[in-house]
């Protein structure tokens, strides 16, 4: 304990203090009931944490995607100032916190651009999460047209190596083929930065990189067999070989379902019998990030020496941006604070 102290104290005291001003339920309630995008900035400048990145701005002028792109940005600076309290193995698991947004960010263009509906406003929203590295030339990314030009863009960065060799997919194979590289990709990288990990850190690592990859093999089941409509060995050929609530016997089951009623009874039979709940569309993915909030406000609070302190404190603080930008949504498609509070993950808490 004396020496996790040592090796975590700034970080730890950082990262508590950062914690303490991140958005309460209060604060969810007061917004889900505002009804336009100005209001949002209003509230969020007068009464939270974010009147510090919006000090120099007119709320009443502001419109959706530069607010959003606000978010972003205080997100980024967060990470950017516990990453220089990270040393070692620990900083390269915590880079992994932010590639995660780094490839999210990515498959959200690559889906504008498969769509054929070019957007530059998105892409120069999506860009914010790579202006880091220094290897790229952002503002020649930023006039891509197409998803090859993109692509090459990249050239010079890891991504670019991961997708080469998928440009010459189908084009109506292409996009699945994309994504899935990327998320490998992720999984792979978060494996092997775990295993250079030990004692404490080395089994929160092992609890937040299983429960992502538990989850991922489930959602990805779910979709090959109810999307795609492929057989057995094809959807084996993309399963994530490292379980960690749940056994091999569960995926086989759920892989061998023949109706999604067999499906969603194999998946109650596991830890994760929640992440199907209601079963209306889209509803896993907020059940999913339920699941992931509860688990790293857990680990925050119980083992705050520990690289808990800063991975937890980073996914929160992603929810929390998550969350502004679905009330924001909310109230662009005029739904009602009942219908937005649906979306707010941790809302209870």
């Amino acid at each position: 304990m004396v020496l996790s102290v040592i090796k975590y104290g700034a970080l730890s005291g950082k990262t508590r203090a950062m914690f303490g001003r991140l958005l309460t339920s209060k604060d969810y309630h007061e917004m889900v009931q505002k009804r336009s995008v100005s209001d949002i900035a209003s509230y969020l400048k007068y009464n939270t944490h974010y009147k510090d990145v919006l000090e120099n701005e007119e709320e009443s002028r502001i419109h959706r995607g530069h607010l959003e792109n606000t978010l972003k940005h205080a997100y980024i600076t967060d990470f950017s100032k516990l990453l220089k309290f990270s040393v070692g193995n620990i900083r390269d698991f915590v880079g992994l916190v932010y590639k995660k947004l780094e490839i999210e960010s990515l498959k959200l263009l690559f889906r504008v651009f498969e769509a054929g509906h070019y957007d530059q406003e998105k892409l120069d929203e999506s860009l914010l999460f790579l202006t880091h590295k220094t290897e790229l030339n952002i503002p020649k990314l930023a006039l891509s047209r197409n998803l090859e030009e993109l692509i090459a863009g990249l050239k010079g960065s890891s991504y670019y190596e991961v997708l080469r060799p998928f440009m010459i997919t189908a084009p109506e194979s292409r996009l699945f083929s994309l994504e899935m590289a990327l998320d490998l990709y992720y999984f792979k990288m978060l494996q092997d930065a775990t295993q250079r990990l030990a004692g404490k850190d080395l089994e929160i690592a092992r609890q937040v990189y299983g429960t992502e990859i538990d989850a991922f093999n489930i959602f990805w089941i779910y979709r090959a067999k109810q999307i795609y409509r492929r057989d057995k060995e094809w959807i084996y050929s993309y399963i994530v070989a490292s379980y960690y609530k749940i056994s091999r016997k569960d995926i086989e089951r759920m892989v061998s379902a023949n109706s999604t009623d067999e499906f969603l009874a194999a998946v109650k039979d596991t830890p994760y019998s929640d992440l199907f709940e209601g079963f209306e569309p889209g509803e896993y993915e907020y059940h999913y990030w339920e699941l992931m909030y509860r688990m790293h406000r857990k680990n925050f609070r119980r083992d705050n020496f520990s690289i808990a302190c800063v991975i937890s404190y980073l996914r929160l603080k992603e929810i929390e941006m998550n969350n502004i930008i679905s009330i924001i949504e909310g109230i662009r498609y005029k739904l009602s604070p009942e219908q937005i509070q649906k979306f707010v993950v941790g809302l209870d808490y």
